[in-house]
């Protein structure tokens, strides 16, 4: 099938080349693009510590990219249809690759959540193209192949993400530390311009000649008022302004969907295809899709916050950690290439099951390991979540779009993409919610079960009892406050009262030495633990959204008998 079957106006590139010559070129810039939702995630405590950041700017840092991303989506898909996919995947690498800079030369944290939401906003133009490039450029006779080519890119760069980061930044090459993920992106950005700028011919929608503008901007304006507050909220204490904000979003969301039904009604064009969403195995799949991806990249995010905050690990053993994952994806994945399609939505509930239980698993070891954790006793339990992310992914972008009139595959596609990134993005602001408050929540239970040894060594020394039931109480008062301080790398001022007070102690100069050594290794000691019962109380948020998966993956209809042709269709 060419360009012209599909509906589409197909130029030659420049220089006349071969469909083949162009696949490296987007998958490139699909790789970058993905890979950027998740390298961030092991260069937080680089991030925090470099620029001052919070917790709830380093959310941001995170969940702006997705969020800039999700909400250019639907827009870009459009745009490319009317005014040239080649023309709009050079402007948004362009754009990538000079935001990538501005990310990696960030002299605060605000910059860098600048450049992450611009970096959003040009990934989230590239995006729609590749998928639209591949159907009009490759003929049908290659097309399987190519997008299976594009679904493993697509699988590798979203778990790849932390090992990459972690051996950038243990390289360190020309003392960049966590900028470094962020520069190389520049080169391989360059490179992809001046590859499609000579070897992409252009294409567009024969059918499509304008855009819906009141769609775009109330999908977008939406979608920021919706997720910004989650993202802020916590941060700043959750003003009015704010709450008000996520209500209001309600509305304009909803607004949103009126004003497409309709256009529809009318016979305009429309952001969203309402006949593919009128089909049942979209309207549930895009729910589907959304919950779902609320628990991939949150778990990734908070994982390896516990990882290196709560258990001192480096970047790049973090990275190592997540390994398993990463390998068990990959391999379940190959798995699900030589199934029948028929069989994908019995894959889809294999998979949604085995990560529910594979976080159960997770939350029963450390409840046994507790302060002996190490990165090989945690690759079952991963492992067997990869496996359960492979399974799913490949069947469920088949199952759902294997109803949808071929004329809107493009449409649903997007909107499925749309909803992967609005899942990730969201799901990363409820779990800081939820993580980072069983964090404040657990602290006092994790600073007292300190108090048994640091009692028995106060005593020892001399001290009497109401000097030491006053450093008991400064201990206390200091783990609650680190651990619900926005700020990290600020000490709490409890914290300083506790070195104060053991300054002015009347001990000798070499206990108040062996007294500092004590309390840094306690609050350490109570730091981990803390972050060890944070996680497991956390953890169950993924098991609800595995389960939910599962629930709403019954409610999707079989493979249609009539649908022989088995389209291997990959967001």
């Amino acid at each position: 099938m060419t360009g012209v079957e599909l509906g589409v106006e197909v130029e030659k590139g420049p220089l006349g080349r071969t469909s083949l010559a162009i696949l490296p070129i987007i998958l490139a810039a699909t790789f970058m693009q993905l890979l950027d939702v998740s390298i961030v995630n092991v260069a937080i405590p680089s991030i925090q510590s470099h620029l001052h950041a919070s917790f709830g700017s380093v959310e941001a840092v995170v969940a702006g990219y997705q969020l800039s991303f999700a909400a250019t989506l639907m827009t870009a898909s459009r745009l490319g249809d009317v005014f040239g996919r080649r023309r709009l995947f050079l402007i948004g690498m362009a754009g990538f690759a000079i935001a990538s800079g501005l990310c990696g030369a960030a002299p605060y944290v605000s910059v860098l959540v600048f450049g992450r939401v611009v970096q959003g906003f040009f990934s989230g133009l590239m995006f729609p193209q590749v998928l639209s490039i591949i159907q009009v450029t490759f003929p049908s006779s290659q097309r399987s192949k190519v997008f299976g080519i594009y679904g493993a890119t697509i699988g590798l760069a979203t778990i790849a993400g932390p090992l990459i980061g972690g051996l950038l930044i243990k390289a360190n090459i020309a003392n960049l530390d966590w900028r470094l993920i962020f520069y190389v992106n520049v080169p391989i950005g360059v490179a992809a311009f001046v590859g499609a700028l000579f070897l992409l011919g252009e294409s567009k929608s024969s059918t499509s000649s304008s855009v819906d503008s009141m769609g775009a901007f109330l999908i977008t304006t939406g979608l920021v008022m919706a997720l910004y507050p989650l993202i802020e909220g916590r941060a700043s204490s959750w003003p009015n302004s704010m709450v008000a904000m996520l209500i209001g979003s309600v509305f304009v969301i909803g607004g949103f969907g009126v004003h497409q039904y309709l256009r529809y009604r009318h016979g305009n064009v429309t952001l969203v295809s309402i006949e593919a969403i009128r089909t049942r195995s979209l309207g549930v799949g895009l729910i589907l899709f959304l919950i779902f991806f609320l628990g991939i990249a949150p778990f990734f995010f908070a994982f390896s916050i516990f990882l290196q905050e709560g258990n001192g690990f480096s970047p790049l053993a973090a990275g190592l950690t997540t390994a398993p994952f990463a390998i068990g994806s990959v391999l379940s994945s190959f798995l699900t290439t030589r199934t029948r399609s028929k069989d994908a939505r019995i894959l889809m509930l294999a998979g949604s099951l085995i990560l529910a239980i594979s976080m159960w698993l997770l939350i029963r070891l450390l409840y046994h390991v507790g302060a002996q954790l190490s990165g090989f006793k945690l690759i079952v339990p991963l492992f067997i979540a990869g496996i359960g992310v492979g399974l799913f992914v490949g069947p469920a972008s088949s199952l759902v779009l294997a109803r949808v009139p071929e004329e809107a595959i493009g449409s649903a596609s997007g909107s499925l993409s749309t909803v992967q990134q609005i899942g990730g993005a969201l799901g990363v602001a409820l779990i800081a919610i939820i993580f980072f408050g069983f964090l404040g929540a657990n602290a006092n239970q994790a600073a007292r079960a300190q108090l048994p040894p640091i009692t028995a060594e106060l005593t020892s020394l001399g001290l009497p009892a109401p000097l030491v039931k006053v450093g008991t109480n400064l201990f206390v008062t200091c783990i609650h406050d680190r651990a619900t301080e926005k700020n990290p790398s600020a000490l709490p001022h409890s914290c300083i009262e506790v070195g104060g007070a053991i300054q002015i102690a009347p001990i000798a100069p070499k206990v108040k030495k062996q007294l500092v050594s004590m309390f840094f290794n306690a609050a350490q000691n109570a730091a981990q633990g803390d972050f060890l019962v944070s996680l497991r109380d956390t953890l169950s948020f993924e098991i609800a959204v595995f389960v939910l998966t599962f629930l709403l993956t019954l409610a999707l209809p079989g493979w249609p008998k009539d649908n022989l042709d088995e389209r291997a269709i990959v967001i």
